[in-house]
């Protein structure tokens, strides 16, 4: 199909599509099936040598279908999860797989369109028969995907997309965010930990944030509840540059003639990386306090290294030096030795979890069978590597820690990340979520 990409197991390339995680007496059987063109098409990776005393796993693969831009702004939140979710297929198929059948991934880029989202959505479902679809990082193409979802009646997993509209007004019964935060809980955690930590002396603030779901609905939500803690502070401006832009001069000159306070910032990936690098040549950094979601995850810092500004403001929801444990240090140095010293970014938790998410949910199910699989989902409580999670039942959402705080130097990097985070969660405030109620009456209203 025009414009696909393959994704092979180590090494990037720029054509077809990637299979993994198949041990290769099983991918042959399996492969043996296909048309000529479909098994043309295939490149499977065998797992490693199974683990001492499981049984290695048998017949056709389980096949979850992949799509998120792994191309453009978004390649540095993609690239790392997909490389973490090779990483979690290979631990589990290495340990007898689920239920007995290897996991097995095949991805698509979506170029952040929706139009080639659905596509190759339609396509994952009807050639390559994937028992559900995964993955989308744009809100706008995450919302197309669960659209098709809903139709086909086929399993959506969104791991990183953060508009709430996903899980909220326009959610159902086919999809369930993997992802412990939305554009609402962020929002919401920003705004309690900023109204209480932040100076009440910031109170002008100015808003900026590429101009599609993500970018104008990061903003509301928190604004929604930050002018309720704080009803002094005033919004005096907005930009809505285009994403992707990577020009931003006059976006800045526009912020700094205003003389706000502070920024609120919905920039992300690259477009955030380009944008401090043209603000710290206006000193803009010197002048107002800049906050925002994600404004110090490691696809931004790790490439500005010392020219990541200092005092910025910001939340998160996974960070491999947040919380130690063994099995983030476990992911963290196969992450690392797979990708030649490369840093795990947000999109690696993010991925990791979902796929043992899955896991979990189809041995709770007893079969590979997506009606079963969706119900074993609702109210599933998992022990991720950041904290408990909870997918409550009544949306689809996923609920766990949330990171808040200013950002400094991780002791013993070499780059930027919040240090001392205060903690959120749902039960120590119980404002981060809608009510179940409030989320019938929106979908009612939709």
């Amino acid at each position: 199909m025009a414009g696909r990409q393959e994704y092979p197991i180590r090494r990037w390339s720029r054509r077809s599509v990637l299979r993994i995680g198949v041990p290769a007496a099983a991918a042959f059987l399996w492969a043996c099936g296909g048309g000529g063109e479909k098994k043309a098409a295939e490149q499977t990776a065998a797992a490693p040598g199974q683990q001492a005393g499981a049984a290695p796993p048998t017949g056709r693969p389980i096949k979850l279908g992949y799509i998120s831009s792994l191309s453009g702004t978004g390649a540095a939140y993609t690239t790392p999860e997909l490389e973490a979710i090779k990483i979690a297929i290979e631990e589990i198929n290495t340990k007898g797989g689920v239920l007995g059948r290897p996991l097995q991934v095949i991805a698509r880029d979506d170029k952040g369109r929706p139009d080639d989202a659905r596509r190759e959505a339609r396509d994952l479902v009807e050639r390559e028969g994937v028992f559900l679809l995964m993955g989308v990082i744009s809100s706008a193409v995450a919302l197309a995907v669960s659209e098709y979802a809903k139709e086909a009646e086929v399993p959506y997993i969104n791991t990183i997309a953060q508009t709430a509209a996903l899980t909220e007004e326009k959610g159902h019964k086919w999809v369930v965010r993997t992802a412990t935060t939305h554009t609402g809980t962020a929002g919401r955690a920003l705004a309690k930990v900023f109204s209480e930590k932040l100076p009440t002396t910031l109170k002008k603030w100015y808003v900026i944030g590429p101009d599609y779901e993500y970018g104008h609905r990061v903003v509301e939500d928190f604004w929604a509840l930050f002018k309720k803690l704080r009803p002094d502070v005033e919004r005096i401006g907005e930009q809505w540059p285009p994403l992707g832009a990577g020009e931003y001069s006059a976006q800045i000159n526009a912020i700094l003639a205003a003389k706000p306070d502070a920024v609120y910032s919905s920039l992300w990936g690259n477009d955030l990386v380009a944008f401090i690098k043209q603000a710290k040549g206006f000193r803009y950094f010197d002048q107002v306090q800049h906050t925002g979601w994600a404004q110090a995850d490691p696809d931004v810092t790790v490439p500005l290294g010392d020219d990541y500004p200092k005092g910025v403001w910001t939340g998160t929801n996974w960070g491999f030096w947040l919380v130690k444990n063994p099995e983030t240090e476990a992911l963290v140095k196969t992450y690392r030795d797979r990708t030649g010293g490369g840093f795990p970014y947000a999109g690696t938790g993010l991925g990791y979890t979902a796929v043992y998410i899955i896991k979990t949910a189809l041995e709770k199910a007893g079969a590979v069978d997506k009606e079963k699989f969706m119900n074993a989902l609702r109210d599933l409580k998992f022990k991720a590597i950041y904290g408990d999670l909870t997918v409550r039942g009544c949306d689809g959402q996923t609920y766990g820690p949330i990171f808040v705080g200013m950002a400094e130097k991780v002791p013993g990097q070499t780059f930027y990340g919040i240090v001392n985070a205060t903690v959120v969660t749902p039960e120590s405030f119980p404002d981060l979520a809608l009510s179940c109620q409030a989320i019938e009456e929106l979908r009612k209203k939709k």
